[in-house]
C-alpha cells in the first residue's frame, strides 16, 4: 500500500502534519515494546499527527505524533501499565483510545476503546492496520 497515493485520492480529507524524521522514527520504534507494523510506519513518516473523518466507528481519528506515542509507550505510563495488551496509537478526538491488540499474532486487530470504562469498552474497528488505513479520511 502507497501511503502518499492513497492519501492523493479527491474524497479523502486528512489534516496532515509533517511526516516524521528518520530520528523521530528510530526513537519510536526503540521505544515501542512491540515490532511494529511497516504500514503504521509508513503512515507517520507521511503524517506526524493529523486527523480527520474515519468511514469505520468512531467516526474520526486523530493519529498521535511520535513524540506523543513514545511517552505512552514507556514501560511505566499509566497506560502502559493500565493496558499492557494494548499498544496506542490515536483518538477519536474524545475519550476513546485507537490502538493494537497485542495479545494475539500479527497482524493484530484494530480496537477501540474508553480508559475509564476498562477493557470491556473494547470494540474491534478493523481486522488490521491495512484495512484501518484504508478508511482515514473517509466520511463514514
Amino acid at each position: 500500500m502507497d501511503i502518499r497515493e492513497l492519501f492523493r485520492e479527491s474524497e479523502r480529507h486528512w489534516s496532515a502534519k509533517p511526516g516524521a524524521n528518520s530520528e523521530q522514527m528510530s526513537l519510536l520504534i526503540a521505544s515501542s515494546r512491540v515490532s511494529l507494523p511497516t504500514q503504521y510506519l509508513d503512515l507517520l513518516r507521511y503524517s506526524n499527527g493529523g486527523e480527520g473523518p474515519l468511514a469505520l466507528e468512531p467516526l474520526w481519528f486523530a493519529l498521535y505524533s511520535t513524540s506523543e506515542c513514545i511517552e505512552l509507550f514507556h514501560s511505566d505510563s499509566a497506560v502502559a501499565t493500565s493496558f499492557p495488551g494494548f499498544v496506542f496509537f490515536g483518538t477519536n478526538g474524545g475519550l476513546e483510545m485507537i490502538g493494537f491488540a497485542i495479545t494475539t499474532d500479527a497482524p493484530w486487530r484494530i480496537v477501540m476503546l474508553d480508559p475509564i470504562a476498562g477493557t470491556s469498552s473494547c470494540v474491534e474497528i478493523a481486522p488490521d492496520i491495512s484495512a484501518f488505513i484504508r478508511q482515514i479520511g473517509v466520511e463514514g
